[in-house]
């Protein structure tokens, strides 16, 4: 790892950090807070590695060499504890915060920092948090708890008022879509990032996803329903395989998009459907609109919460109220 790895938009974080530990006045708990897709989790584990490094640089740029570094690498480091839900979209165990309590107690293995890092923190349930409060309260010396969390006013207040909050902000457009396009087809990072409000990690994800297609499609689905002309139904079938949160996401961006074609404003992220949206300003209300924008918040929220969710149930009740929404 270099320092070249480090997000051109969180080098001042990454330089204030260091500088406290430099100053050996590195805090005990940290909450790293913004938006999911700029970069917070890959900050972290860079700056544990730096931590574990033997021999870093005064940057923080880690030596690449010495026994730590080969540990960290190889993701084999004893002083490193990574806290995450075991599949995708599940809670965080007690267990594990359990045992995250018994690694926090001990003294490190290689006489030097020990790192836990928890993501995403909004995981933890309400006994997980408990549990991890004492070890927030009173933690071993040179041991740095960091939790990750794109949702932090989600969290408790005990565990919130026990952490040193870090804010990533998003960059500024033209240095995110410079280190976008060293990764995506000019053609396609401007909409990929405009889609990914300005999240350049979260865009990369998408091209990955292959988002540019599945937005078409759903978009093309969404019209077709406004006009009767699909069935809810059959489209909530087509869908029922992909992520909740992407089909989630792209609903959400359309509707805010229709929201502020009703209002007049111009600046769509969904700049290539401006004449469909315009179009269907014509068959809705504000206060529907605002109504359905509240219930997919409330889906959303519960997705995002883990709540065992019948996913076709899902798709069907977001589609057939989008079609009496439109066609009513």
């Amino acid at each position: 790892m270099k320092n070249n790895l480090i997000l051109p938009w969180q080098n001042e974080i990454w330089q204030s950090l260091w500088q406290r530990k430099q100053r050996e006045q590195m805090p005990h708990a940290l909450l790293f807070s913004g938006s999911q897709g700029i970069g917070k989790r890959q900050f972290a584990k860079l700056f544990a590695h730096a931590l574990l490094c033997s021999t870093p640089a005064s940057s923080g740029e880690v030596c690449g060499q010495c026994k730590s570094c080969r540990l960290t690498q190889a993701d084999t480091h004893p002083d490193l504890l990574w806290i995450e839900p075991e599949e995708a979209g599940q809670m965080i165990k007690i267990d594990q915060i359990r045992a995250l309590v018994h690694s926090a107690n001990e003294t490190a293995l290689m006489s030097g920092y020990r790192v836990i890092i928890i993501n995403p923190a909004n995981a933890m349930n309400m006994a997980s948090a408990n549990a991890l409060l004492k070890t927030l309260e009173e933690p071993t010396d040179k041991t740095v708890i960091i939790l990750i969390s794109a949702q932090s006013t989600r969290l408790p207040a005990t565990i919130t008022s026990r952490c040193q909050r870090i804010n990533f902000p998003k960059p500024a457009t033209d240095v995110a879509l410079a280190w976008l396009e060293q990764s995506v087809p000019a053609q396609d990072a401007a909409l990929l990032l405009t889609i990914a409000e300005n999240a350049p990690l979260k865009a990369q994800t998408f091209l990955a996803e292959g988002m540019l297609e599945l937005r078409q499609n759903l978009y093309q689905g969404l019209c077709q329903l406004s006009e009767s002309a699909a069935n809810p139904l059959k489209l909530a079938a087509d869908w029922a395989e992909k992520s909740s949160l992407l089909t989630l996401d792209l609903l959400m961006i359309w509707v805010r998009d229709l929201l502020r074609a009703i209002t007049g404003i111009d600046n769509l992220v969904n700049y290539d459907y401006h004449a469909a949206l315009v179009n269907l300003t014509q068959k809705i209300a504000p206060p529907q609109l605002l109504e359905y924008i509240s219930f997919l918040q409330k889906m959303y929220q519960l997705v995002l919460s883990s709540v065992n969710m019948n996913r076709q149930l899902l798709l069907e009740e977001l589609f057939i109220r989008w079609q009496k929404l439109l066609c009513t």
